[in-house]
């Protein structure tokens, strides 16, 4: 009885912290996925531009006004940044936790800016330390809904 107890908690606490990293545990592929994400909140496109393959495709589902797919990161700034600073002026998207699948990294995300207060999945792929695909899951709803025109 006292082993089953012990392997009990065991379980329990490794479930506890699935998903959670502290930021010295990350593997590569999140630490490459996190540096994404910081570099676009701090508006640093140097730092964006460096952990995104040359050739990294950006799809973007159904819904939304820049829906389609970009290839290469100049048109993902383009076509996908140039229309969100416009419809969401201050929008910000910080990641609650990333899980980890082979090569694919899922980001729970919460985005924000006026009007807006949503959260979201994120799908990246990361090879080679650089993103080489990403597709949002984002509320399209929520987000026209709280859109400038």
């Amino acid at each position: 009885m006292k082993y089953i107890a012990l392997a009990l908690s065991l379980l329990v606490t490794s479930m506890a912290y699935a998903g959670h990293h502290e930021d010295s545990e990350f593997s590569e592929n999140i630490a490459t996925a996190k540096a994404g994400y910081d570099a676009f909140n701090a508006g640093d496109m140097e730092a964006w531009r460096a952990v995104q393959a040359e050739d990294t495709i950006w799809t973007i589902q159904v819904g939304l006004p820049y829906t389609g797919t970009y290839i290469g990161p100049a048109a993902v700034e383009a076509g996908i940044f140039a229309p969100i600073g416009k419809m969401w002026p201050e929008f910000k998207v910080e990641p609650i936790n990333f899980y980890e699948s082979g090569d694919t990294v899922f980001v729970h995300v919460h985005m924000t800016a006026e009007g807006l207060d949503t959260e979201s999945i994120h799908m990246i792929k990361i090879q080679d330390g650089k993103y080489v695909a990403f597709q949002p899951f984002d509320d399209s709803a929520a987000m026209l809904k709280a859109a400038k025109p």
